[in-house]
């Protein structure tokens, strides 16, 4: 977790191990498998396919929200938004080695969560987007923040891309989440490797 700069959250895509794939030869280390609507089955079924991928490729694997389903594939570990269970009862269950990841939109969650335990903490949304709708944007002034008081490893997220991502990096994060900038990209591989570029700038 402390390596990996750059964190690809899924969507759901006909094209999913396919894009997973190409983005982990890019040189992508970290994966979350997000889906909320598909049903348990065949998302078991795809979570137990992109463990596997990333294993491979020597990448780490959480799930989104879902404990059970990490459980289940062999996962890393796990993130959870704010209405998800309790940190520490995901760490009863998944125990000291499992990762476990906090959403967090302001001052008061980022503390909550790492105080309550959490290896590594998202900080955003910075951009209003589609993945988080109706969700204000928390801006590049929380991108400072946490900057200053982070504790733990943090990922900035929502609505980065290539254009906007010098700004978050001045803003100063380290550390960075995407969903459509690899999910939709036409080349998932290129697309990696330009994003690691501009992280090690």
């Amino acid at each position: 977790m402390q390596r990996g700069r750059l964190y690809l959250v899924t969507s759901p895509s006909e094209r999913l191990l396919e894009t997973v794939e190409a983005a982990l030869q890019g040189g992508l280390t970290l994966v979350q498998y997000r889906d909320k609507d598909t049903e348990d089955g065949q998302r078991w079924e795809r979570a137990a396919q992109l463990c596997q991928l990333c294993h491979h490729y020597n990448a780490l694997f959480l799930v989104n929200d879902r404990v059970d389903l990490a459980l289940a594939v062999g996962a890393d570990g796990v993130h959870l938004g704010q209405q998800d269970l309790p940190i520490a009862v995901a760490r009863r269950l998944l125990g000291p080695q499992g990762l476990i990841g906090r959403s967090t939109t302001n001052p008061e969650e980022m503390s909550r969560a790492i105080a309550e335990g959490a290896d590594y903490i998202g900080v955003g949304p910075v951009y209003a987007t589609p993945t988080k709708a109706g969700k204000l944007a928390a801006g590049l002034e929380y991108v400072r923040y946490a900057a200053q008081q982070a504790t733990v490893p943090w990922f900035a997220i929502g609505g980065i891309d290539t254009e906007n991502l010098p700004q978050v990096l001045e803003a100063g994060a380290k550390r960075v989440a995407v969903v459509r900038a690899i999910m939709q990209a036409e080349h998932p591989t290129q697309a990696v490797q330009h994003l690691l570029r501009l992280l090690d700038q």
